[in-house]
């Protein structure tokens, strides 16, 4: 059986590709497959709880050794940040999906990451990180920067295969090189497009009842790039366009 971690910076277009991946026979794949995962976004950047984190991937392993397939794959974004020592120990292949950070932050922004909504762990700069001492003064859209260059600049320094997620998303040829790279038999697969599956709209309704129960504001406009301030488009141009060029974007 060969073990796959598909991972990436968000969840867009991870339903999809999981939907795609399980038409495909001796293929089992599962999406964000535990409730327990989400504190391993957190955990699995930090060395003091490397056990904790080597322990569940060993946990996890011992299950998907049970499963009955040639292929047995996971799309997990929350596990962007595992250590790739700890996957190769157990015979795990980590691949990313990584974004154009246009499109990505236009996606993001509408959701709630870094509004007074958000509680999530691990997506903030520790103090070897210049821009700790900044932080409370940046915009939205600054802190939104320096989280897709933290990801992507991981992502390109790793030794992981990438791919980019709009030719997976419009282009046949770019998901049967996925399909090739992982080793599955093509022969297995009729046609190579992602289902379109939008839980947009029913993310935004689960947002505005937890806001409503939390008596919090539910607006979050889209993002309007004509109205970003110079100092917002030189962070932008700083932590964005490197590692995404790095990872083949012409922007």
């Amino acid at each position: 059986m060969k073990k796959v971690l598909i991972t990436s910076i968000g969840r867009t277009g991870t339903v999809s590709l999981t939907q795609f991946l399980n038409t495909i026979d001796q293929v089992s794949c599962f999406h964000e497959k535990e409730r327990q995962d989400v504190p391993f976004l957190f955990l699995s950047q930090l060395n003091q709880f490397s056990n904790i984190t080597e322990n569940y991937f060993k946990q996890r392993d011992i299950e998907a050794s049970k499963m009955d397939c040639d292929f047995y794959i996971e799309v997990n974004p929350y596990f962007r940040f595992a250590d790739k020592k700890i996957l190769d120990s157990l015979g795990w292949e980590k691949v990313f999906i990584v974004r154009n950070p246009r499109t990505y932050l236009e996606s993001v922004y509408t959701r709630n990451l870094y509004t007074k909504s958000d509680t999530t762990c691990g997506q903030f700069p520790d103090n070897s990180d210049p821009i700790s001492k900044e932080w409370e003064t940046l915009t939205r859209f600054q802190k939104l920067c320096w989280y897709y260059g933290k990801v992507h600049e991981y992502i390109a320094q790793s030794e992981n295969s990438n791919y980019q997620f709009e030719k997976l998303t419009s282009s046949p040829e770019a998901l049967k090189k996925l399909i090739f790279d992982i080793g599955i038999d093509q022969t297995r697969i009729e046609n190579y497009h992602l289902p379109k599956r939008n839980t947009s709209f029913k993310n935004k309704i689960k947002r505005k009842i937890s806001s409503t129960l939390k008596n919090e504001s539910t607006v979050i406009k889209p993002l309007d790039w004509t109205k970003l301030s110079e100092d917002e488009m030189k962070f932008y141009n700083l932590y964005c366009k490197k590692p995404a060029k790095s990872l083949g974007y012409v922007l």
